[in-house]
């Protein structure tokens, strides 16, 4: 009997649900999967489904998407080294900036094959902020040292088309996109919506932040009877929930696993993603709550100028608007409140679109496809 190929992939954080499908769809298809994941604070949310493959955790406390985690990258490669040292891979499947010259290093003294997969383009995510000089050139450099580590990769797995735009000068050998959607858990094609007299659900899932539009759609209701808004996530700015109107808004913090969050999201009669266009970590960002919108046949308000306009409009499956225009938002929500019939179309636009599209399904063969091609 001919011997499982060893896939070990790296992920520097542990709340990620995406990489979780990752493992267990290679495993399914008959790797051997190893896991190494970077637990920095918390009580882990993530629990890997299957108990067949293996994982590991790297509990070392440390800050998590801001700028001062880099001073505890040496300790997260040593580890990364220590383990890929013991398991002995075929495959690496590296993952983000973090993960990336353990694997290139692998690969370039034993040989083997390295797939490297970008959630978040580092470059990207750094705010210039004060010492604008500085900072620009350290954008530069970090950019240059991430595309010359994809150079060495077999393979390089996006998250949508339009992040191509990302790494263009890099030297790619294969590339294929991975939509981050999630796994079906609906089987209806159609749902059965609340009418106008209803009392509409809004929900919000994410960072709690200004970059984020919360600010305006809570401008944006306000004034509107029978609309009510829920906000769950991490809160950042705490400003945004400090005077809000409790009768109206309901901020329920983290929401603990992902069964819960789809399970909100199904509750839902609207949702909605506003990121500023004119920052490059969420121009480019490729959210999966527009794809639990999608599964869930939920019409979802983003923001213009974004990967997920691109979608939503191709779709039609919710209602595009300019970030920040709260009068724009406020009108999307009154013609959703306002016209059922619309509300239902767009939802049913958007699980037609998953079905055909976007599901897990899909993307879990072109993933076995892609990593097929490399034996």
């Amino acid at each position: 009997m001919k011997e499982k190929q060893k896939v070990l992939i790296l992920r520097g954080r542990s709340t990620d649900p995406a990489i979780g499908k990752v493992a267990k769809s290679l495993y399914l298809h008959g790797y051997e999967i190893h896991l190494l994941l970077w637990h920095r604070y918390g009580k882990l949310t993530f629990v890997p489904e299957n108990e067949s493959y293996h994982v590991k955790y790297f509990s070392f406390r440390a800050p998590q998407d801001k700028t001062s985690a880099v001073l505890f990258y040496p300790f997260w490669w040593i580890y990364q080294f220590l383990i890929i040292l013991y398991i002995r891979p075929d495959i690496i499947h590296a993952c983000d900036l973090d993960t990336l010259y353990p694997a290139v290093i692998w690969k370039f003294f034993r040989h083997k094959k390295f797939v490297y997969h970008i959630y978040d383009y580092y470059a990207n995510n750094i705010t210039i902020g004060k010492f604008r000089s500085l900072i620009s050139r350290i954008i530069i450099l970090v950019d240059k040292i991430e595309k010359f580590g994809i150079g060495f990769s077999d393979l390089l797995i996006l998250a949508d088309e339009i992040r191509y735009e990302e790494v263009k000068g890099a030297s790619i050998k294969k590339i294929i996109f991975l939509y981050n959607t999630p796994e079906d858990t609906n089987n209806l094609r159609s749902i059965s919506l609340k009418g106008t007299n209803s009392p509409i659900d809004i929900l919000y899932i994410g960072i709690i932040q200004y970059n984020r539009g919360i600010t305006q759609i809570i401008r944006a209701i306000s004034d509107l009877s029978n609309v009510k808004l829920t906000l769950a996530g991490p809160l950042v700015n705490k400003e945004i929930i400090a005077d809000i109107d409790k009768k109206k808004i309901q901020y329920i913090g983290w929401i603990p696993t992902y069964d819960e969050v789809i399970s909100k999201t199904k509750e839902a009669d609207i949702l909605f993603r506003l990121s500023d266009p004119y920052h490059p970590s969420t121009k480019y960002a490729s959210p999966n709550k527009l794809f639990e919108a999608m599964m869930c046949a939920k019409p979802i308000i983003v923001s213009d100028n974004s990967s997920m306009a691109v979608i939503v409009r191709n779709e039609k499956c919710g209602i595009v608007i300019p970030y920040e225009d709260t009068e724009a938002i406020k009108k999307a929500i009154i013609c959703l409140i306002d016209d059922v019939d619309y509300r239902e179309r767009l939802g049913n636009n958007g699980r037609k679109a998953y079905e055909n599209k976007y599901s897990w399904t899909i993307m879990e063969q072109r993933l076995r496809d892609a990593y097929d091609s490399l034996k």
